[in-house]
This record gives C-alpha cells, structure tokens and sequence, in this order.
C-alpha cells in the first residue's frame, strides 16, 4: 500500500476505492444516518488514479468491519436498554422497601400497645381473682353464720354454740 494525500492525514489512503454503494453502506452504518446518492459523483471517472473496485478480500474485510460495528452498536443499545430496566426495578425495590419499613415500624408499634395492654389486663385479672377469693369467703362466712347460728340465748351475748366457733376457725386458717 502506498501512501497517499497531504501530509496533514494522520492514516493512509488505500491504493484502490470501494465503489458507491459500498460507501454508501459503509457511511450509513457507521453514522446511523442514510446518506443520498446525490452526495457521490454517480459515473467515477476511469480515468483517475485509485477510482478501480475493491478486490473480493478488501470487500468481506469491509463488509464484516461494518457488520461488527453494526452488531456492537445494537449491542450498546440492548445494554443501555438493560441498565434502564435495572435502574427502575431498583428505583421501584427502593419505594417498596421504604413502604414495608413503614408497615414494620407501625406494626411494631401497635405490638408495643397490644403488650402493655396486655400486661395491665393480667394485672387486673389478677387483683380480680383475688377479690373473688375473698368474696367467696364472705359468702361462705355468712351461710355458715346463718345456718350454725342456734337460736339467741340471752346468756351467751346472741351468739352461741360450739359449731359457730368451729366453722369461724376453719374460715380463718
């Protein structure tokens, strides 16, 4: 290959240009943009030095350049559109995680309430039993006075007899 153009080009020029078409292709591909016949001189004068066909070879090599950069644009492409879904499924996990740290933190909450509810219910279920115990004794105290009551002697003070003595002593112990 030798070198061609100004001094100012900082590649080198093939030896032979591709025809219209293939730069065309080549210009449409590696821009994304469709470029017009109109652009290019449609009849290349033979008589200019270089203006020949691309061998076989140059054309594959040129076709696979340009279907490489096809493919790699296609694949930046499905990875933008990737980081995209990605950036919104975690920007949608994101909210739902503030939503469930909000449902936890007022069901703890409501746990705490229910707790000490709770606790003061057992103390006053508690204090209730005990008060039953003891007006459960009363009851009984009283039946026992009024059945083992004999009938007033003046002699004893209006109470008497062995048996109130006795059911007294069995309430107390």
């Amino acid at each position: 290959m030798r070198h061609r153009g100004s001094a100012f080009l900082p590649f080198s020029l093939p030896s032979r240009l591709p025809s219209l078409g293939f730069l065309m292709l080549l210009l449409d591909a590696a821009f994304d943009v469709p470029f017009d016949a109109f652009w290019f001189d449609p009849e290349p004068d033979p008589s200019t030095p270089g203006s020949t066909e691309l061998s076989p070879d140059e054309q594959r090599r040129l076709r696979r350049k340009i279907s490489n950069r096809e493919s790699a644009r296609r694949c930046r492409n499905r990875k933008q559109r990737h980081l995209e879904e990605l950036r919104t499924e975690s920007a949608r996990l994101r909210s739902q995680n503030r939503d469930l740290a909000s449902r936890v933190g007022a069901l703890a909450h409501r746990c705490i309430l229910v707790h000490r509810a709770n606790h003061g219910l057992r103390a006053q279920s508690a204090a209730l039993s005990r008060r039953l115990i003891e007006l459960r004794r009363l009851v009984l105290l009283r039946r026992v006075l009024t059945m083992a009551a004999p009938a007033p002697v003046a002699s004893h003070g209006g109470f008497g007899g062995v048996g109130y003595e006795q059911a007294l002593a069995s309430l107390l112990a």
